[in-house]
Order: C-alpha cells, then sequence, then structure tokens
C-alpha cells in the first residue's frame, strides 16, 4: 500500500466513526415549533414509539431533505391501505427538523411561511424548526457535511438506534425500513 491509499483508508475510517458515534445514545433534547405553531419537544414528543427523525441545517441541505419527504410520507405516514403483495405497515413517529441559528422573529417568520408554502400541507406538523445554536447540535448528534440531511431512528425511549444521510435514494430508504422492522405492527 501507498501512503495516498493509507491516507485515504484511515480518513474513510474517521468519517464511518463519526457519521455513526452517536449511535446508541439518546437523542438530545430539542424545543421546537412547528410550521403549524405547535411547540414541541423532541424526543419527548415521539415517546413511547419509535421515530423517524430528520435533520437538516442548511438551506442546501433542507433541499436534500425535501427529496425525502413524499417517499417517508408514502411509506410511514399514509401508506397505502390496500396492497397485494403484503407490505408492511410501520406504527413510527416521523419528524423533519430544521436547525436555525438564533434568527430574528421576523425571519422565523419569513423561514415558516417559505416552508409552508413550499411543503405539502399534509407534512405541516411533522415539520418543525429548532431556533438557537446549531453548533450545539451538530456536535450532540456528530452532523458532519452541511449539505447532507441527517436521519435517526429512535427507539420508544428516545435512544438512537440507526442512523444515515445524504440525498434520497430508494438504499437508503431500504435501509432505513430495515431498522425499522422489529417495530412494526
Amino acid at each position: 500500500m501507498n501512503s495516498k491509499t493509507i491516507l485515504a483508508f484511515i480518513v474513510l475510517c474517521f468519517t464511518f466513526h463519526g457519521l455513526f458515534a452517536q449511535k446508541g445514545q439518546m437523542f438530545p433534547t430539542m424545543k421546537a415549533e412547528t410550521i403549524n405553531d405547535k411547540v414541541i419537544t423532541l424526543p419527548d414528543h415521539t415517546k413511547g414509539k419509535a421515530t423517524l427523525i430528520g435533520v437538516a441545517y442548511s438551506k442546501k441541505s433542507q433541499e436534500n431533505l425535501e427529496s425525502w419527504m413524499q417517499p417517508i410520507y408514502s411509506t410511514f405516514i399514509n401508506p397505502p391501505k390496500s396492497d397485494l403483495f403484503g407490505s408492511t405497515t410501520y406504527n413510527v413517529n416521523m419528524q423533519f427538523v430544521a436547525l436555525a441559528r438564533g434568527i430574528a422573529k421576523a425571519a422565523e417568520k419569513t423561514l415558516k411561511g417559505n416552508m409552508k408554502k413550499n411543503i405539502d400541507k399534509k407534512l405541516h406538523d411533522n415539520v418543525a424548526i429548532v431556533l438557537g445554536s446549531v453548533k450545539e447540535y451538530k456536535k450532540k448528534l456528530n452532523l458532519g457535511a452541511k449539505d447532507d440531511p441527517y436521519f435517526f431512528i429512535l427507539s420508544p425511549e428516545g435512544k438512537i438506534l440507526f442512523v444515515t444521510s445524504g440525498k434520497y435514494s430508494p438504499s437508503k430508504m431500504s435501509a432505513i425500513e430495515d431498522a425499522l422492522y422489529d417495530y412494526t405492527e
């Protein structure tokens, strides 16, 4: 092995370790407000049932998070009523979270207004904004690339069971479904 290959391997190991370091830890407490103006505290709001939380902390990651919304809605929130193939029905909570630095109230209203306009109404109760220190949550959740959304599967008690990141893909969705399989009814 040459030195470039060894260096690439070391960087890859640290990247994967960093992405999954939070697995097994409790999800940090986040006070949030849905775009329907309901105040919630995560993970308390979702305790008692397995939960999928998507987190974005930049404009680009929010756009990539939105690529997940319809597939997640169709799979977890409002799956088809009858399926000839006997598909699995998931009994899970779902929350999309936008982390926003301490923005002014006027800017918060604009952000919320844009989200209401651009996100399907059926998802409004599942989309929330967390104002405050993005750095704090980046550290606690070990968030990396700011262009990527991050997805966390939580146990009914709020412990992180599974993590993935990036733009929607069928293989990533399949991995999430596999991780949630133990929580289906």
